[in-house]
């Protein structure tokens, strides 16, 4: 008995919430073309004006990101783009803000060259919602080949969880990430946001890193589960520059752990409380310490096949144990130390 075979889709259909769109491509002017408030580069910049933007300043502050002003130079050494910006009906650019602040930029310099004047499109049709087009979007940009910053991809997450109501499952398998990454992404993004509003702080979307290393921590969420007033004290020790490079946030535990290295941390930030560590576990600012430490448990739980083929006899691995042994002799005679 023959199985119903799947329709098969044209060259200009796009899958979207399970259901398929015709997209129509077109030649348009660039003039057509009307950026979005929306775009997910744009979010807090226009949080932190406070008030509707104009085309002209979604332009401005588009061409001010170093990254655009990179993807202007390979339009233009390429003579063109390579992907169609996907636009509504009316103009407003669904995706590819990027490329059309480009390809104006390129109109003003050139204004007599037609490769700026026109552009091809891709039209959605009038049926696509603005959740259809916010999956779309993040499949371009998470799972796609245009990635986005990662307070822009949590942003994302964060948006199809608490406004579309999407599962965390569910954003695990479009995003292709783990349930828990999932998870510490929102939450990464829900205290950045706190940050940002409660701090004012210029600068405030560059921090998202720092509270994205802190919900990597299990001991971290936990303490934030457990004592809801130790986010406000973390935010104030972002605020306030004691974590000079976000990855200082992972020894966070440690230094919690430890009176003296809290109280240098108070007074001189991670890099002070980090001095302090390195006294009683050198392995948290030092990669040689690090692989000592890992090399120790790996002898400690090795497995009974490599003792087995030890006790046949297999020499080569005999003998990076007697390198080991060597090794290990050599550094303690030099440092005129016991291993005794």
């Amino acid at each position: 008995m023959s199985q119903d075979k799947e329709p098969k889709r044209s060259d200009g259909a796009i899958r979207l919430g399970n259901k398929d769109f015709e997209l129509e491509r077109a030649r348009v002017p660039l003039s057509f073309l009307r950026l979005d408030p929306n775009n997910q580069r744009l979010s807090y910049l226009l949080k932190k004006k406070g008030a509707s933007a104009t085309d002209a300043d979604l332009q401005a502050m588009l061409w001010e990101m170093d990254q655009v002003k990179d993807l202007y130079n390979s339009i233009y050494q390429n003579g063109g783009l390579i992907n169609d910006p996907i636009v509504r009906r009316d103009g407003l650019v669904a995706e590819g803000n990027c490329r059309t602040v480009c390809l104006r930029e390129l109109n003003k310099k050139y204004p007599e060259d037609p490769r700026w004047t026109q552009v091809y499109v891709q039209k959605l049709p009038e049926a696509a919602s603005d959740e259809q087009l916010t999956m779309l979007i993040g499949e371009l940009h998470i799972a796609g080949k245009i990635e986005w910053r990662a307070f822009e991809q949590a942003e994302f997450v964060w948006k199809m969880n608490t406004i579309y109501g999407k599962t965390y499952d569910f954003l695990a398998a479009h995003t292709r990430w783990s349930r828990g990454k999932v998870m510490q992404k929102i939450a990464a993004y829900e205290e950045t946001k706190t940050y940002m509003e409660e701090s004012g702080d210029p600068d405030g979307i560059n921090r998202f890193s720092h509270f994205e290393e802190f919900m990597k921590k299990k001991e971290l969420r936990d303490k934030r589960e457990d004592d809801p007033g130790f986010m406000k004290s973390f935010r104030d020790w972002v605020r306030e520059g004691r974590f000079p490079d976000a990855k200082d946030v992972r020894n966070l535990p440690e230094i919690l752990e430890s009176e003296k290295a809290l109280q240098a941390f108070e007074y001189g930030g991670a890099s002070s409380a980090k001095a302090v560590l390195h006294e009683r576990n050198p392995s948290l600012v030092s990669s040689f310490w690090a692989t000592i430490d890992r090399a120790v448990e790996e002898l400690r739980s090795v497995p009974l096949l490599e003792i087995e083929d030890l006790r046949k006899g297999h020499e080569s691995k005999a003998a990076k144990l007697r390198a080991l042994h060597a090794a290990l002799q050599s550094m303690a005679e030099h440092a005129r130390l016991s291993l005794k």
